[in-house]
């Protein structure tokens, strides 16, 4: 997990976007432990209370339960909203490769042929 210190992102949001990121992904499975809270902060070099605040988080998005003396539990995903979450995240990186294409001056065919390049290259 990497934490970025002056990314102006709260830390707990970092942390809690990269578990989801992970939960989605299938990195971190359903009905598999997350660290716990005392040893993912101290990994972190981070306090309790944030590494707590990521995992508040988590827990209202229902990524995961809370088990009383057992730590937070990934709860089982709709695969259909987890279909969605990735197409959000795809959308949210093109719209972010778009805007930094006008910034530089880059047109739309050249902008197609850079995705075309990057998606051959990864086959």
């Amino acid at each position: 997990m990497v934490i970025l210190q002056n990314s102006g992102v709260p830390i707990y949001l970092q942390i809690a976007e990269q578990m989801k990121a992970d939960i989605i992904s299938g990195k971190i499975k359903q009905n598999e432990y997350l660290p716990s809270i005392r040893g993912l902060a101290k990994d972190l070099r981070i306090s309790v209370i944030t590494t707590m605040k990521a995992y508040d988080e988590l827990a209202e998005e229902g990524y995961v339960t809370a088990v009383q003396g057992k730590g937070y539990l990934v709860n089982p995903q709709d695969t259909e909203m987890m279909r969605e979450q990735h197409l959000r995240r795809v959308e949210d990186g093109l719209t972010d490769a778009i805007k930094a294409a006008k910034l530089a001056g880059i047109g739309s065919e050249e902008l197609k042929n850079m995705l075309e390049v990057l998606l051959e290259d990864d086959q």
